[in-house]
């Protein structure tokens, strides 16, 4: 989990500006402080997706994604 202390740079999707977040948001999406569009969820840490929820969270997420995928075989 991110320390309360941290701050994180999410760039706005609508205007570019860098917005700092603190990392105790985690989770939870903002509003940009420049243009006032909303600013995608921050994830600091690694998310644990199952079958049934990682369609639905790519579907309503709006920045990057780094996918890791694993198979007992």
């Amino acid at each position: 989990m991110a320390q309360s202390g941290e701050t994180y740079l999410v760039r706005c999707p609508s205007c570019g500006s860098s917005n700092r977040v603190p990392g105790s948001m985690a989770g939870k999406t903002g509003k940009c402080g420049s243009c006032h569009a909303d600013l995608p969820a921050l994830y600091a840490e690694p998310l644990e997706l199952g079958e049934a929820s990682f369609d639905e969270f790519l579907t309503g997420y709006q920045g990057p994604v780094l996918a890791e995928f694993w198979a007992p075989w």
